[in-house]
C-alpha cells in the first residue's frame, strides 16, 4: 500500500458492506466464528457499525435481517444489501481489519475525515 494513500468515505463504506454481507451470510449458521470477525471498531463508518451491531446482537439471521430492514442509513440501499449474496466476499472481513490498522497508523487516510 503506498504511503498516505487516500480513500473516499463511500469506498470505505462499500468495502465494509461487502464484509458485512459476508458476515450476515455466515455468522448465524456457525460458518464464521466470533473470533474471525473484525472488531466493531475496525468498521470506520457509522453505518457499518450499526449493521455490525444488528448482526451480532440478533439471535438468528432472520432476526438480523429484520432489524437491518428497519434501518434508514445514509448511502446504504438496505433492500439491495439484503437481497445480495455475500458468498464471494470472503476476503472483505480481513480487508476491513487491514484498512482500519492502516488508517490508525496513518498509512491510509479517508478524505474529509
Amino acid at each position: 500500500m503506498p504511503s498516505r494513500e487516500t480513500l473516499k468515505p463511500i469506498d470505505v463504506l462499500r468495502h465494509e458492506l461487502k464484509a458485512l454481507r459476508y458476515i450476515l451470510d455466515k455468522y448465524h449458521s456457525g460458518k464464521l466464528d466470533r473470533a474471525e470477525l473484525p472488531p466493531r471498531d475496525d468498521f470506520m463508518s457509522e453505518q457499518g457499525r450499526e449493521i455490525f451491531d444488528a448482526i451480532i446482537a440478533a439471535p438468528s439471521r432472520a432476526a438480523a435481517e429484520k432489524k437491518i430492514s428497519e434501518m434508514d442509513l445514509e448511502d446504504v440501499d438496505i433492500e439491495s444489501f439484503l437481497r445480495l449474496s455475500g458468498e464471494h466476499y470472503y476476503t472483505y472481513p480481513a480487508l476491513v481489519r487491514e484498512r482500519a490498522e492502516a488508517i490508525r497508523s496513518g498509512r491510509l487516510r479517508v478524505q474529509n475525515a
